[in-house]
């Protein structure tokens, strides 16, 4: 059954206005679904008997939790676009000195946590060939429900085999059995997530600034904003930088038009962009 136009655009105006993520023409699919999966969830047989409970008594707050969480899009992978980790571990790491404190890292829209232990792994890595640095990385998203993931460690098969090779799986994970699953699962290691941190975070909300870090990785994120919201974004990322920090976007996403606050350098096939120093200091 179609969902009327009166539902699809108060749905959508409120996912814009609470995360900054738009659904026009193009992707109004991806919504339409979305909203038959969140009736679903919610226990109600369609979406239009979902509108009318909200419209009766209002949208409570775990409809609103749900909707937020079902409209992120929550695509990842473990070492996703492996010319970015190339860059981290080879130019990143071995140039970035910070005296007397750890690298510090910020993974923004974490999602199920694949980059922050692909992050995790590349150090362990970098220890075990003579090149060992203390890090401290802060993992967050807008989806709690992702974050429980996160923080648990725990994977599919199919997730696993998505981007990690076997080498690092016998390292660092340990395969789990789950009570209701006949399938195996795999747990990350518990001395990998002894320098990560995993919190809750809208990008469009007052954060508090954890920084200054040495590099944020917000990848994936700005490809669904509005103009003024990526601006929004980028600007307090910047100001989280410490000088020469890094900020690493999506393969399709670019600073042109949105920000001077950077210089965008190509290491590779790996494209990243680098705080000027003068717009770390007006920050």
């Amino acid at each position: 059954m179609a969902i009327s136009p009166e539902i699809i655009k108060y749905f959508s105006s409120l996912i814009e206005r609470e995360t900054g993520i738009q659904y026009g023409p193009v992707n109004q699919h991806l919504l339409e679904n979305r909203l038959r999966d969140l009736a679903k969830t919610l226990g109600f047989a369609d979406v239009a008997m979902l509108w009318a409970e909200v419209q009766s008594r209002g949208l409570r707050g775990v409809e609103r939790d749900t909707i937020l969480d079902l409209a992120t899009n929550n695509e990842t992978s473990f070492f996703r676009d492996p010319e970015v980790f190339e860059f981290f571990k080879n130019v990143f790491v071995p140039q970035c000195t910070t005296p007397g404190r750890p690298i510090k890292i910020w993974c923004a829209a974490c999602s199920t946590g694949q980059e922050p232990y692909s992050l995790a792994m590349t150090f362990d890595q970098l220890a075990l060939a003579g090149m060992p640095r203390s890090y401290d990385l802060v993992a967050t998203d807008i989806s709690e429900r992702v974050l429980k993931q996160a923080r648990e460690g725990l994977y599919s098969q199919l997730e696993i085999q998505r981007g990690l090779a076997a080498t690092l799986l016998l390292r660092y994970f340990e395969q789990t059995a789950v009570e209701g699953s006949s399938a195996p699962k795999f747990r990350v290691k518990p001395e990998l997530k002894r320098s990560l941190s995993f919190q809750k975070l809208n990008l469009l909300e007052p954060w508090v600034n954890k920084g200054p870090f040495d590099i944020v990785f917000c990848r994936n994120v700005l490809i669904y904003q509005d103009v003024e919201s990526k601006k929004k974004i980028i600007s307090r990322l910047a100001g989280t930088l410490a000088p020469g920090g890094y900020l690493v976007l999506g393969g399709a996403e670019s600073l042109l038009g949105l920000s001077s606050d950077f210089d965008m350098q190509l290491h590779g096939k790996a494209c990243v962009y680098r705080l000027k120093a003068l717009a770390r200091a007006s920050a």
